[in-house]
């Protein structure tokens, strides 16, 4: 199993991405509220994470990476990760692609997302 990262839209196909090794993040961004006097209390669990992929015009496109981008609203991606990121997975997210690179093109790849996919309901 390859260690891939496969982002589903809402509506359209699936991409899959051929990650940089050591670029995956993964965790935090959990709605906490309180503290000090008042118990802490958790009133969202978060599923956020990033990678870094390589673009180019054989496997991973500028033009699929930038489709990836969420519009304004709420979420509507689900980010699944295979092989050694099998334990991503993030429902509802919001994905944010921003571009860089001289010589080599490279895509961060963003998600704010949630663990369950009836939570933004």
């Amino acid at each position: 199993m390859a260690d891939t990262i496969t982002i589903t839209p809402g509506t359209g196909t699936d991409v899959v991405l051929t990650v940089i090794p050591g670029s995956v993040k993964g965790g935090g961004g959990h709605d906490d509220r309180g503290g000090g006097r008042i118990p802490k209390a958790r009133a969202g669990y978060a599923r956020n994470g990033s990678c870094d992929v390589v673009l180019d015009d054989a496997t991973t496109t500028v033009a699929a990476v930038l489709a990836l981008a969420s519009g304004v609203g709420s979420g509507d991606r689900v980010v699944t990760g295979a092989g050694r990121y099998a334990d991503i997975l993030s429902y509802d997210a919001l994905v944010d692609v921003e571009i860089s690179g001289d010589s080599v093109q490279t895509a961060k790849i963003s998600w704010k997302g949630t663990y369950n996919p009836e939570a933004a309901v």
